[in-house]
């Protein structure tokens, strides 16, 4: 089996194992089978890097026409993302059986076996994603992720779970539908839904082996994927459900759904976008930076009026994925780098943060209003020095790696606006404003955040701790690896630069 293929198929295969299982496996068996198939996944990726450098992929199956190749890819561009996958899924495996111990004791019972079995193929469906090759493999993949997510919801969330399970299902695979349809015009006008093309033993990075005549069809395929992936990234507009959803799905699902799956969207913004159709993102260039900065302050500002703790992240997760947004936009190589290190830094910023609320849940009572909370940090100490360098992460601050994704993505939009512009002085200058607003607007609700919740008097009547330790354990690797892809950057951040640089061509005017 085919080194890349088998970091899909074993953790699809453990997730049967575990259902079948699930009837005589204690719980602490079942999360192990998770987490381990999830762990072999990532000794394989890490492996074939090592041994075969990037980028590395297995030798892809030819369909024939209209399909192209079906294969699997780790190369210098989906490497943050596949790292953000990996290290997130692994720990939150873990923190997912002290937390959902208390979830399930809220409910009055629930099924371990369909929890991990679920969450296993979501966490494998994403990874599946972020390694494909072409558009119907990346449609099926992503597919899954949204289904297996979409349980996980409806069984073990909060609130009108029920209700809000299906409003995440409608509006996500509503997403879903318009890119299929813009794939299908793609790949049916060029000959195959290919945006990693081979011949035989080569690869061709660039992208498609075809491209549209028929500019209206060009256009009007270009618009549908955008309109799908923009759904689920999500831009403002297209948000609706995300709030409801990230805040009210138990836990360890928000510290997947929040920073892994709605930045995959990124990723095939980049993929099939910028790569396939980069005239017509430039076209469309100052529209989309308009929209991403418009997506940055309203989550942004949202977030800033949030009581409840799940419901603000949720917010600073629409602002962040409009960072993203943003990047991928300005076209340019820094710009690009930035985007894609964005979605490595944001899974491990935001993965801390949503574990950091899932602590405090277990810990102080089912506490989620930030305004009743307060000098946790005398109780909670290693929840409180996480939930910091989460903050740090997703504010674009030193020591983390967040401080290299957003500087990237600012000198990609500063060389686009400097660099031979030809929009008016006021335009500029309005850009420049919304731009430091949306930084300014992170650094405000994070330390304003941060000071409700862990500093100023301790309120009397509540009781808080550190829950159990392999929750907090798994807490604490997450937010430090955001400082530890800061410090080994080279192995992440210099392939990335400098192989978006060899790009140029594409971003040429």
């Amino acid at each position: 089996m085919s080194l890349l293929l088998s970091s899909v198929i074993i953790p699809s295969i453990a997730s049967l194992i575990i259902l079948a299982i699930s009837r005589k496996a204690s719980p602490g068996a079942l999360a192990a089978i998770s987490t381990l198939s999830l762990v072999y996944s990532g000794i394989v990726i890490s492996a074939a890097v090592a041994i075969y450098g990037l980028p590395y992929y297995d030798t892809p199956i030819y369909l024939g026409p209209p399909i192209g190749f079906i294969g699997f890819i780790i190369d210098q561009f989906n490497l943050p993302i596949v790292a953000g996958v990996l290290i997130v899924s692994i720990m939150v495996a873990i923190y997912s059986r002290p937390y959902m111990e208390h979830r399930f004791e809220e409910l009055g019972g629930g099924s371990w076996g369909v929890y991990y079995m679920n969450y296993t193929l979501f966490s494998a469906s994403m990874l599946g994603v972020a390694l494909s090759t072409n558009m119907i493999e990346f449609y099926l993949f992503l597919e899954i992720s949204l289904l297996t997510s979409f349980i996980l919801i409806l069984l073990y969330g909060y609130g009108d779970r029920v209700r809000i399970a299906f409003l995440y299902f409608i509006w996500t695979h509503a997403g879903a539908f318009l890119f299929l349809a813009g794939s299908f015009i793609y790949g049916l006008s060029v000959g195959n839904f290919d945006y990693i093309t081979f011949k035989g033993s080569s690869l061709y990075p660039i992208g498609g082996s075809g491209s549209i005549a028929d500019i209206a069809v060009k256009w009007v395929s270009f618009l549908l994927i955008l309109i799908g992936l923009l759904v689920k990234l999500p831009a403002f507009g297209f948000h609706i459900w995300l709030p409801y959803a990230h805040a009210e799905a138990p836990t360890p699902v928000s510290a997947l759904l929040s920073p892994n799956l709605i930045g995959l969207a990124g990723l095939g913004i980049y993929r099939i976008l910028v790569i396939l159709y980069p005239d017509t993102m430039i076209s469309y260039q100052w529209v989309i930076i308009a929209w991403a900065l418009i997506t940055i302050i309203y989550g942004g500002v949202l977030a800033l009026y949030q009581n409840d703790f799940k419901r603000l992240l949720a917010y600073s997760s629409i602002s962040q994925m409009g960072y993203m947004l943003l990047g991928l936009a300005t076209m340019t190589p820094a710009g690009i780098a930035g985007a894609l290190l964005h979605y490595l830094s944001h899974a491990l910023g935001k993965a801390s943060l949503f574990m950091t609320a899932g602590n405090i849940i277990v810990g102080a009572g089912g506490l989620r209003d930030v305004n009743k909370m307060g000098g946790l940090a005398s109780t909670m100490p290693y929840t409180a020095a996480s939930s910091l360098i989460g903050f740090l992460t997703i504010s674009g601050l030193p020591p983390t790696i967040g401080i290299v994704s957003k500087f990237l993505i600012l000198m990609g939009l500063s060389s686009i606006l400097f660099a031979g512009s030809t929009l008016p002085a006021t335009i500029i200058a309005v850009i420049i404003i919304a731009a430091i607003t949306g930084f300014g607007l992170t650094i405000a609700y994070s330390f304003i955040t941060m000071k409700k919740i862990f500093f100023g008097p301790a309120k009397k009547d509540i009781k808080s701790g550190e829950p159990h330790i392999k929750a907090t354990i798994a807490l604490i690797v997450v937010s430090v690896a955001s400082i530890a892809v800061l410090i080994a950057g080279s192995y992440i951040v210099n392939p990335l630069s400098t192989a978006v640089t060899t790009l140029g061509i594409i971003f040429q005017r």
